[in-house]
């Protein structure tokens, strides 16, 4: 079964960061504040999710208004196998799923960026497992953890980017893709724009 969003709102944010508690203090405090510094805007619950709405509501119009996830897969995400961290990692592949044509991915939506050997003997039992081979793995001799998921995500973006001016340039009007993707409200700016505004 293939669930259709038949309307995509414009992107608010580059980029949503999807975590747990247990990695907001070392990890992905200090790169949200790295990266609201170099002009890259996330969404992070503490900033952007606000009191008295359902949760799953305002999880999911976060990334349907973020252009791609980030997935911070520590072992304390994977110890963590109920709740929110999963909801978003099943929300995030059914935007990839009305992401991908034909001919592929429009756009690759998440980036996962794990903080564990890639070996680890629990990876494959999780569901985090089938973003192994899409991942880039931190090995400590990588060196700050924080530096090193601010130049993941800013690489992985500065790509999509370019691929998005790409697109822009054969999804025109007269193309068949054009007609095709014209269907649904907002998915050809979504593809062929860096909303809310390019990559410094």
């Amino acid at each position: 079964m293939f669930w259709q969003i038949t309307s995509f709102p414009r992107c608010m944010y580059h980029v949503f960061l999807s975590h747990c508690a247990a990695d907001r203090t070392w990890l992905v405090h200090p790169v949200y504040n790295e990266l609201m510094r170099i002009g890259i805007i996330p969404w992070l619950d503490r900033e952007d999710y606000y009191y008295g709405r359902d949760s799953r509501t305002a999880l999911r119009d976060g990334l349907l208004r973020s252009r791609h996830a980030v997935f911070f897969i520590t072992v304390g995400m994977m110890e963590y196998t109920r709740g929110w961290c999963h909801m978003e990692l099943a929300y995030g592949d059914l935007v990839q799923a009305n992401l991908t044509h034909v001919g592929g991915p429009l756009l690759n939506f998440g980036l996962p960026l794990f903080y564990l050997d890639r070996a680890n003997a629990e990876l494959p039992r999780t569901s985090w497992a089938l973003l192994r081979d899409r991942g880039q793995f931190f090995h400590p001799s990588d060196g700050d953890a924080v530096a090193w998921t601010v130049n993941q995500i800013t690489r992985f973006l500065k790509s999509e980017q370019a691929l998005a001016l790409d697109l822009a340039k054969v999804i025109v009007p007269g193309q068949p893709i054009h007609d095709e993707l014209a269907g649904r409200v907002g998915l050809i700016e979504r593809v062929t724009r860096f909303d809310p505004g390019p990559i410094p």
